[in-house]
This record gives C-alpha cells, structure tokens and sequence, in this order.
C-alpha cells in the first residue's frame, strides 16, 4: 500500500533527523567544554590531527548514544509524525474509505520494531565489541585512569583491589590481591605489585589477572593445596597468574558497566560462582529488562496512538501533552520497579515485568478512545 510506505518513510525520516540533531546537540555541548582537552591532548600537532582525533572520539559514542537513547527516539518520532499528519489532515481521507485507524498506523509499530531490532543488533554486537573506547580519553584515545572499589571473588574469597584501573586496557595499577587463610594459603596472605592486566580465558587456562612487578617472590607464597589451583607461580618469580572471573569493569561502577556487555556475557556471569548474591541479582534484573525492552516500545508506542488521534481531541496541544503524560507515567513505574529490584525489595523478575503489564493494561484501555 503506497501510504503504508509513505508513513513509514515519513517515520524514518523524523527518527534520523531527531537522532542528528539530539546527537549533533551533545557533541556541540561537550565540544564546547572540553576542546581545550583535546588540543592539549594533541600539542604540538597539526591541526587536521585534532580534527581526526575529535571525529574519531565521537563516532564511538555515536554507538553508545544510539544504544542509550534510540528507543526514547523511535517513540517521540511517532509522536511528531502523529502531529504533522493531523495537522495537515492526511489521515481522514482514509478513515472515511472505512480503513481503521490502527490499521491505517500499523506502519509507525512496524517502524518502532525496526528500530528495536537495530537497537538489539546493536546491544549485542556492536557495543561489546566497541566497550574499551567508552573508557578513552578525549583528545590521543588513551586509556581513563578510575579509581578502584575493591570486591572479592566469592568462589576463592580473594579480594582484588588497587590504586587506579585502566578499564580500557583491563589494566590494575598498584594491585593488591589478599589471600584468605585456610582456603588459598596456609596464613593471610596480602599479594602486591605494581600492575595486573585481565587475561579472558583461552584454551585450558581459565580467566584471570596476571601479576606483574611483585613486591614479594611468588614461589614464597604459604599456598594450600586449593590455592596452588588459583595462585599459579610462574617460572619469572616477579610474576603470577591468579584465576578469577572478576574482569576489570567489576572493579569501578560494576552495575553501570553492565549495559557494555552481550546477553552471552551476562548469561555466563550469572552462572559464574564469583560473582555475590547481589551481583547475581542485578544482573539477572538487568538481562530481563534488557530481553523486554523491545516490548515496552512497542507498548509505549501502542500507548501514543490512541492519545494523539483521539475521538474527543481538544487540539493537538493537549493531546501531546497527555501522550507525555501517559509516557511519563509508564517510564516512572518502569524506573520504579527497577529500584526496588535493585534494593531487592522485589524480585528481578517482577521488576522486569511489572511495567509490560501495567504499560499493557494502559494501552489497551487506551484503545477504546481511538478515533475511527
């Protein structure tokens, strides 16, 4: 049907535009106060060097921007082309053919699934493959310096902790392991040196932090039978593997750090025994919200439709003001129970849940407004 596509291409093209300009936005915003980073990052360079580095720095966080912020962006793009064609009466031509109005809009859901779908590919594909540069500074693309929050691997109780983190490079600087006494070594053992990196599984040996720069030999170490399966001496006396699931992102902000990863990735953390209740909890959270953020699109959007051509329209204002309304009210129930799943007050699957079916009730009482 040759409107079906044009509202459909009417919807893409409001999505792009607001994506550009939301986009284009920030990156003027952050531009503004932080170019002097970027030219001191890049002193004594030329100038088309600068260009390259601040082109380089925003299209990574063109995908994470993406990532963030698509879904809000599919919605209030059907929200605006609701508006234009009401405005400039598209859509009663058609409704007085006898077409239904939720078949007359069926393009504007297919066009929010599209982008859900985009978003999925994404979340899952892309965003993990592009994680380290989330951590990067502006200007040589060089690896943040964080601050550490010390956590403990709960299926050997050695706590990890340091000085600063290299998210980027999965780089501990300063590293401190404390060996707990009797499960790793005979007596309380505090391991430092002067940098670890994160080493992902590969082959037989599993993940772990490998030990560089030891204040201590490591062939020294009072280790149990169980800790000579965890701490592994190397032949170098400076240098040990320590095995542990715990990557470098659970070292700063490690909830925040949970969107940078694949459903795989989040699968295999939670089975993992090293990760605490309440890691495990969020996580789970987490993925649930994630696997149903495709349907409260849907549903928000399902939610728009019968605000903004309703049969007892006052103008357009009103409408977009209600539509807002309604939005706010599921995001805020949304948020809500994400809460109370993180203070576990509720468990991660009603959390998740609890807003499909509220913003699906709403949708579907909404319905019977419609205009036809």
């Amino acid at each position: 049907m040759t409107f079906d596509r044009y509202l459909l291409r009417s919807f893409l093209h409001v999505f792009v535009v607001c994506f550009i300009t939301s986009f284009g936005l920030m990156v003027v915003i952050d531009l503004f106060e932080n170019l002097d980073e970027f030219i001191n990052e890049n002193g004594g360079k030329m100038r088309l060097q600068v260009v390259q580095a601040i082109f380089q720095f925003y299209a990574y966080r063109a995908i994470f921007f993406f990532d963030q912020g698509g879904a809000v962006m599919a919605v209030a793009s059907a929200m605006v082309v609701l508006i234009l064609f009401q405005r400039n009466g598209e859509l009663h031509p058609l409704l007085a053919a006898g077409i239904s109005m939720y078949r007359l809009l069926l393009p504007l859901v297919a066009g929010v699934i599209g982008v859900s779908v985009l978003l999925i590919i994404n979340q899952e594909f892309i965003v993990p493959r592009f994680s380290a540069q989330a951590f990067e500074n502006r200007g040589t693309g060089g690896p943040q310096t964080n601050e550490v929050e010390a956590v403990v691997d709960h299926s050997s109780m050695i706590s990890i902790g340091g000085d600063s983190l290299q998210l980027a490079e999965q780089r501990l600087m300063g590293a401190v392991f404390t060996l707990p006494a009797p499960l790793v070594a005979t007596e309380l053992t505090v391991v430092n040196a002067h940098s670890a990196r994160f080493l992902k599984p590969q082959g037989r040996r599993p993940a772990g932090w490998l030990l560089e720069g030891l204040r201590q030999r490591s062939d020294q170490f009072p280790l149990t039978e169980f800790g000579r399966t965890v701490v592994v001496p190397l032949k170098d006396p400076g240098r040990v593997f320590i095995a542990t699931a715990i990557s470098g992102d659970q070292l700063y902000k490690r909830n925040s750090n949970l969107s940078l990863l694949s459903l795989q990735e989040l699968v295999t953390r939670i089975r993992c025994p090293a990760f605490s209740t309440r890691a495990v909890q969020q996580m789970i959270l987490h993925m649930h919200t994630r696997l149903l953020q495709p349907a409260i699109n849907v549903i928000a959007v399902l939610i728009v439709i019968p605000l903004m051509v309703r049969r007892e329209s006052v103008g357009l204002v009103v409408d977009s003001a209600l539509c807002g309304g309604a939005l706010t009210l599921v995001f805020a129930v949304m948020h809500a129970f994400q809460q109370l799943g993180s203070l576990q007050l509720v468990g991660p699957e009603l959390a998740a849940w609890a807003p499909v079916v509220f913003g699906g009730t709403l949708s579907a009482w909404l319905s019977g407004t419609i205009r036809t």
